[in-house]
């Protein structure tokens, strides 16, 4: 298994994975958010991939911490293909999802996930994270 950064021509097979989490997986959306991060340190897309077949995938954001020094490193999406979990794929995504962290000069880290993730929720435990806070959302449209 190789870990590394997402590039255009993934967005086919990265919209099956992100389709395992329940989203639509609109591959072409795919392709224009992987050209518009490209190059951008703030961001990174990094896939788990084994010869041409994609494993995983985790998208990163780190931005700044308006009341300490340092930046926030955000985990904005995580998925590990159904068949490949529990193998230590998703623990190799997590451990250069926080290399990258660390490059960015993150000084913490954090992830959201849904409430009914519950398999999620004891990997992040296991890795470290824990419950801190309560996120509040509106939709844009309101």
């Amino acid at each position: 298994m190789e870990i590394r950064s997402a590039v255009p021509a993934d967005a086919g097979e990265l919209s099956a994975l992100i389709g395992e989490l329940g989203y639509p997986g609109d591959p072409q959306q795919l392709r224009r958010t992987l050209v518009d991060l490209d190059g951008a340190a703030a961001d990174a897309v990094l896939l788990a991939v084994d010869g041409q077949r994609l494993l995983g995938c985790i998208s990163l954001h780190a931005l700044p911490l308006f009341h300490r020094a340092g930046r926030l490193g955000r985990i904005t999406a995580f998925v590990v293909a159904s068949g490949q979990r529990g193998r230590g794929t998703g623990s190799a995504l997590l451990a250069s999802a926080h290399e990258w962290f660390g490059s960015a000069g993150c000084v913490k880290f954090e992830v959201t996930t849904g409430d009914h993730r519950e398999a999620a929720h004891r990997f992040y435990q296991q890795h470290g994270y824990v419950r801190d806070g309560q996120r509040l959302a509106r939709s844009a449209s309101l």
